[in-house]
């Protein structure tokens, strides 16, 4: 059975996280997807690894499209280049939540990784390398 991984910084204090969600239609706001699902989501899997979410640090993007840097990706990667750092974990529900070009996703990972942020998918588990 393979163990699960969960990050944990090195001074052992739980992880601060932040939560991106975003939806591409207006209309898609209201269904299955919406932001605040996406939120809830990803504060559940917080919750069950011991982390902590910054309210401050939710950013959400509803009827955008996810084939550009939208605002809120703008804001978080903003903050994470703040000192002190206000987030260790960028939580989303899946990958293109942040966006659908993979190119753009790449930076955005870039960008994070070089501020010590990681990037985890509630539906999912996973991190970018």
């Amino acid at each position: 059975m393979k163990k699960k991984r969960t990050h944990k910084p090195a001074s052992d204090q739980p992880s601060r996280c932040a939560i991106y969600a975003r939806t591409a239609t207006l209309k898609q706001a209201n269904e299955d997807n919406s932001i605040a699902q996406q939120v809830r989501a990803c504060k559940r899997f917080a919750k069950r690894n011991g982390w902590i979410v910054r309210e401050d640090c939710i950013f959400a993007d509803s009827g955008e499209s996810g084939l550009s840097a939208n605002s809120g990706i703008k804001d978080l990667l903003r903050i994470a280049a703040v000192r002190p750092k206000s987030f260790d974990v960028l939580l989303c529900t899946e990958i293109d939540r942040i966006t659908r070009d993979t190119g753009l996703v790449i930076r955005v990972h870039s960008a994070l990784k070089k501020h010590g942020v990681e990037i985890r998918f509630a539906k999912f588990g996973d991190a970018l390398p």
